[in-house]
């Protein structure tokens, strides 16, 4: 299929096909982000003042059509950010200068973008909606971060050593504490991918700022069945977060063995309904916290039809959700992943739930994935109902029942 694709793509030939639309599109996200910036998490008001910048440095780009500049797409890779955006990493742009050693020649001067696209439903379309510098003359290198890979069944008690961590175009090795670290990296955007002996690897992305060194967690699932790693027909639920808030906590709602009610894994109920378990919990920042269904070593038992819903709650610390860095994956026997971080919305702090997705079984034993990413506020009175009738949890995309958040204590 790639094969008839040109991989070397002339400025001028993307630029008269696209300038004038891009020129349009370029003036109604920027008066959106300014109209939408306050009903935006902290790592989405960095996105939309990315965007901002980055689509004047496109409408800049397009000015030097004229010119023999060569976009490259050789050594590009592309990784999903949420559920509408993509990341392309690494995109060369070729900018042919005089050779001083051969008269009358050129070579070339080479920069390096990131560019950031976005799925317009209506049109099928990916669209680009914002592009960083990462390498070349003119580029940044004042972001650090350091990456801490943990085992997710074993949470912060099992770090791993000698994981190899990806950064954009930079690989490090984690130490003995798990830690890969990391300076000189360009600002924006970018993917994160871990991979270790014995362990299913998995990818995310992250913000690098030039502030303050970037703080990512990631969480890697055995990858044999009798170590830990999933089954057929299992599902795995993994959370992680930065410094703050300081506790945020897993909550996964399912199908009844009774028909009439929902049981409420979390904290205080680790194996309630039978159904899944919470491997480990995390109260001092960062995670993981990690649900599996059927619960991690059950060959045996079948998930239940009906629909897993599952939520983050904000249990205590400072800052919010939204500002938190969460990543939610969740991981398929079958090799499939699904990655999650929270969406714009209006975030209070403390009693915050963010409804992530649900999974619905059906009677014939497929699974479908329908994300909600919905945010309640305010959820801190009351009492915990740990199983809520049938018909309030049966339905296709709904926000979690706010009882089940009410007078949480540790």
């Amino acid at each position: 299929m790639l094969g008839i694709f040109r991989t070397n793509i002339t400025v001028r030939e993307l630029f008269a096909i696209g300038g004038l639309v891009a020129m349009i599109y370029a003036v109604a996200v920027i008066n959106f982000v300014h109209e939408e910036r306050n009903t935006m998490s902290k790592g989405t008001r960095f996105v939309a003042s990315w965007l901002r910048s980055a689509l004047a440095a496109c409408l800049t780009l397009g000015a030097m059509a004229a010119h023999a500049q060569v976009i490259d797409f050789s050594n590009v890779r592309g990784s999903g950010v949420n559920q509408q955006d993509v990341l392309m990493e690494n995109v060369r742009l070729l900018v042919p200068v005089p050779n001083p050693f051969q008269p009358g020649t050129t070579t070339t001067v080479e920069t390096n973008y990131n560019v950031l696209f976005r799925f317009d439903p209506t049109i099928l379309h990916l669209v680009p909606v914002g592009l960083q510098q990462t390498g070349g003359q003119g580029a940044s290198n004042c972001a650090a971060a350091q990456v801490t890979v943990f085992d997710a069944l074993r949470g912060a008690s099992a770090p791993l050593a000698n994981a190899s961590v990806t950064i954009g175009t930079r690989t490090a090795t984690t130490n003995a504490q798990g830690v890969a670290s990391f300076t000189g990296l360009p600002q924006g955007i970018f993917s994160v991918s871990a991979v270790s002996a014995n362990y299913s690897s998995a990818s995310q992305t992250a913000i690098l700022q030039c502030t303050a060194p970037s703080q990512v967690t990631m969480a890697l699932s055995p990858a044999g069945a009798t170590q830990g790693g999933l089954a057929s027909g299992q599902f795995r639920v993994i959370l992680t977060w930065g410094q703050n808030p300081s506790d945020i906590d897993s909550h996964l709602t399912g199908p009844a063995a009774d028909g009439t009610s929902r049981w409420h894994v979390y904290y205080s109920a680790k194996q309630a309904g039978d159904m899944c378990a919470l491997d480990v919990d995390d109260t001092t920042s960062f995670g993981p916290e990690t649900v599996t269904c059927p619960p991690t070593g059950n060959t045996t038992t079948s998930l239940r039809p009906g629909v897993y819903r599952y939520s983050v709650h904000h249990y205590s610390g400072s800052a919010n959700i939204g500002a938190s860095g969460a990543n939610v994956r969740l991981e398929f026997s079958n090799g499939q992943t699904y990655s999650f971080t929270p969406p714009a919305a209006t975030y209070q702090g403390y009693g915050d739930v963010w409804t992530v997705f649900e999974v619905v079984v059906m009677q014939n034993g497929s699974v479908s994935v329908s994300p909600v990413n919905s945010v309640m506020s305010g959820i801190s009175s009351g009492s915990v109902a740990r199983s809520v009738p049938a018909a309030a949890g049966t339905g296709f995309g709904q926000m979690e029942q706010p009882s089940l958040f009410q007078n949480l204590l540790k």
